[in-house]
């Protein structure tokens, strides 16, 4: 039989009035939401009523809840980038310290220097009316050695001598020669088995070719006159002697023994009135003598200098009686006929200076002779040696009343004309000037 249910009935759970149905047997709290069973079952003890918080709790409380959210945020949106795959974030790994500084010292900066100015050229002038001719350094083309003078500044020189190469003119080397009152004389060189001989103040030097290095010396009791080679010699130089105390110098050893007698070919010409002049080389090859008395006569041809060179003779003169006008006349060998004659160049008798061209030179096809104008300087003119004929006819550059030209040196094609301080180079085919050594 059940049991009465009471008019008035608690929860068990917390303890709050219920209110009951008849018949009632089982029921829900309102207020805690327990379930409680009105038959059978008495009720439990009440559960203590909550105590209503504090603001300040309830602010606490809300601080919790609202960090725990942010927690379970924050997990959810880890979770769900690693369910789709987004990668996480990773905490930055540590950075390794910096390495120490190392303090360098800086240079101080470099200033740099102004361009030193090019040295000028060197003022050289030529001295020597005999240049040697021998291929220094072995390209093919004859060089040239002679006697120079170098501008010091003001009125100083210095006496040098050099070697230039044949192509370039440049200079190739230079030997001093020895010092004393007598060394701004005209130094002589002479090459010969391979090595040059420089004569000095009294003394001969033996020199390098390549170089102009010296490699040996032999005393002379005088200033040396003349360097010659013997015929047919390829060793020896014969050294003429003012005081006639002559020797033949050895270019092997550098050693000398007397030779008192020139041999053939060597002996300087005494002075005489049959002299050209005192300042022609009296080594060169044509010889040149002063006279009036030609291999023939030619009416109205008045003869002062005869050059004569392989059997020819070249004379020189002017036209006599009258107005003088410079001539020339080319003689076979052994033939008393002039091959040619006429006036010197094809001009107008009265632009030409009325006397007698100086300076002629014979070669195998040709004649050479410097003439002048009455207005234009010297001028040098090539004919034909058989028939006369005007090759070219060119002014001699830079020439003036006072340039000594004494003798021309015609060698493989070219035209050597020495004047002082310059030696013009000239194309002996054509007369165009290829280079000059000086000034």
């Amino acid at each position: 039989m059940a049991r009465p249910v009471p008019r008035a009935f608690r929860c068990p759970h917390c303890n709050a009035p219920l209110p009951v149905q008849a018949g009632q047997t089982h029921g829900v709290c309102g207020y805690c939401g327990g379930e409680f069973d009105m038959e059978g079952s008495t009720p439990g003890h009440p559960l203590p009523r909550p105590v209503p918080a504090s603001p300040a709790g309830l602010q606490a409380t809300m601080i919790v809840v609202g960090v725990a959210a942010l927690v379970v945020l924050g997990m959810s949106g880890a979770a769900v980038a690693f369910l789709t795959g987004a990668p996480a974030e990773r905490p930055p790994r540590p950075q390794p310290p910096p390495p120490p500084v190392v303090t360098r010292p800086v240079p101080p900066p470099v200033i740099p220097h102004p361009p030193e100015p090019a040295p000028a050229p060197e003022r050289l002038q030529w001295a020597d009316r005999a240049p040697t001719f021998v291929d220094v350094n072995g390209d093919g083309t004859e060089d040239l050695i002679g006697h120079v003078s170098r501008h010091e500044g003001g009125p100083s020189f210095s006496h040098v001598i050099a070697a230039f190469d044949g192509r370039t003119f440049q200079k190739l080397w230079e030997s001093l020669p020895s010092e004393g009152p007598d060394a701004s004389r005209v130094t002589k060189v002479i090459a010969q088995n391979g090595r040059l001989v420089m004569s000095e103040q009294r003394a001969v030097d033996l020199l390098e070719l390549e170089t102009g290095k010296r490699l040996g010396r032999a005393p002379l009791s005088d200033s040396p006159r003349r360097l010659c080679i013997p015929p047919g010699d390829t060793t020896s130089v014969w050294v003429e002697v003012v005081d006639h105390q002559h020797l033949i110098f050895d270019t092997r050893t550098a050693t000398t023994k007397p030779a008192p007698r020139a041999p053939k070919g060597c002996a300087t010409p005494p002075l005489s009135p049959q002299t050209c002049n005192m300042s022609r080389p009296p080594e060169h090859p044509t010889t040149c003598e002063r006279s009036s008395y030609p291999p023939s006569d030619i009416r109205g041809f008045s003869t002062k200098y005869l050059y004569r060179s392989n059997g020819y003779t070249l004379s020189l003169g002017t036209r006599w009686p009258g107005t003088q006008v410079p001539l020339v006349a080319l003689y076979a060998p052994g033939n008393r006929k002039p091959l040619w004659h006429g006036v010197v160049a094809e001009r107008d008798a009265l632009e030409l200076r009325d006397r007698a061209p100086e300076v002629g030179e014979i070669t195998q096809d040709a004649v050479y002779v410097v003439y002048e104008l009455e207005k234009g300087g010297p001028r040098l003119i090539r004919r034909d040696l058989r028939t006369g004929a005007v090759a070219w006819d060119v002014a001699l550059p830079g020439s003036g009343p006072f340039s000594e030209l004494t003798a021309l040196w015609v060698r493989e094609g070219r035209v050597y004309v020495p004047q002082w301080g310059r030696l013009d180079v000239l194309d002996a085919a054509t007369g165009q000037r290829i280079g000059a050594v000086g000034q």
